[in-house]
Formats: C-alpha cells, structure tokens, sequence
C-alpha cells in the first residue's frame, strides 16, 4: 500500500509542477482562463461548448482549474449543455492520460520503483481497488489524473476505466454546472457552498476507502507471517 501511496505522490507532484510552470511562466493562469471565459459569453453555444471541452481535454498537459471552467460552464451554457461539455471534456483528458500512460508504463514505472516486488505489489492493489478509486478520484486537485495515469501504467481494463470513470465524474459535473447554473458574479455562495461540501464528501470517502485497504493489507500481511 506504502508504495502505491508513494506512486500517487509522485504522478501529483509532476502534475503540480506543470501547474506551477503554467502559471509562473504565463502560458495559461488561472486569472487567463477567468477572463477568457468571460469574454466568450456572448459566443454561440456550439463555440461556447467546443472551447469548454477543448480546455478540460488539455488538464492533462496543462493543468487547467477544472473547477472554475465546469462551474462556468454551467453558469455560461446553462445546466444540460454544460453538464454535457463538461462531462466529454473531462472524460476525453482521462482517456488521454489512460492512453499516454499504458504505452509508456512500462518504462515509468521501472524509473520510479525500481523494486520489481513493489511493481508487482502495486499492480495488485490497484487492480482490487480500481472501481472505488475511478469513481472517487476527484476528492482532490490532480487526483483524477494520477489515478488515470496509473490505471494506464497498470494497464487496467479499457472499458472498465472509461465506465468507472464516467461514473464518478459525471455526479461531479453535475454538481458543478448545476451550481454554476444557478450561481452569478452578484451571488456566487450557492457554488462556492457547494463546492466545499462535495469536497469534503469525496475527500473523506477517498479517506476511508485507503484506511480500509491499508487494514486488509496488513491482516492479510500478518496472515502470512503467522
């Protein structure tokens, strides 16, 4: 388990580390893309949708603020459109990652655990622990990508990954277009409300979902030794 959490800490701080290169080198702040999405609101909805999806494809190279864009979308498309470039766009930069990751897997994982064992170890664990970990991935910033990343190192099922995926990211589009729908620049506290309490929920599900295998590891761990 010990090792699986260090992987993930790994695949999160390269995806920080281009977060903080995007943003100190200008190429795309944060304040940029805020401002942008409100300069294309006078644009046609197919525009307003394709950006929207284009944007959230490119997380994975990127690090695009993922909340701020779906919650716009919501508040620019309304709820249905928005739901619908949201969810597309953040599923198309999970396949990406999935993708990218599964020809590269190989070579990625032999460079950041050079222990075979702990390969084998990890592959195991995130086999068992793969729908429950796609489907609350998004608890925290950066933590959907790692985890499609991994899936593709780990060369989980295809058509598993996207089902698992889709079903944890699309309550969480829904959430955020539909408070994004409701939600403006005179009253943004129904967003900003609702946003910290779906956080906290995933946060302490993806809490006690690691505290839960980590248990199973070790009695399954003290088992052998006995």
């Amino acid at each position: 388990m010990k090792s699986l959490i260090k992987l993930y800490l790994i695949i999160i701080g390269v995806f920080a580390l281009i977060f903080l290169l995007v943003n100190l080198t200008g190429l795309l702040s944060v304040a940029d893309v805020r401002a942008y999405l409100e300069q294309i609101q006078q644009a046609s909805k197919i525009r307003i949708f394709i950006i929207v999806a284009v944007l959230l494809a490119s997380d994975v190279f990127l690090s695009v603020p993922t909340i701020l864009i779906v919650t716009y979308a919501g508040n620019i498309l309304g709820f249905s459109w928005g739901l619908l470039a949201s969810s597309t766009g953040m599923l198309a930069s999970g396949t990406i990652a999935y993708i990218l990751c599964r020809f590269s897997g190989n070579r990625m994982l032999s460079v950041l655990i050079k222990d075979k064992k702990q390969i084998d170890e990890v592959n195991r664990i995130f086999h068992r622990m793969g729908f429950g970990m796609l489907v609350i991935a998004r608890a925290l910033p950066m933590l959907p990508e790692a985890t499609c990343c991994l899936s593709g190192m780990m060369k989980f099922n295809f058509i598993k990954f996207l089902l698992y995926y889709f079903l944890g990211t699309l309550p969480y589009a829904f959430v955020l277009t539909y408070l994004g729908s409701i939600s403006n620049a005179g009253n943004p506290y129904p967003a900003i409300s609702g946003i910290v309490i779906m956080y906290i929920v995933l946060y302490l599900l993806w809490f006690f979902k690691l505290r839960r295998n980590n248990e199973t590891t070790e009695k399954k761990t003290v088992k052998k030794f006995d």
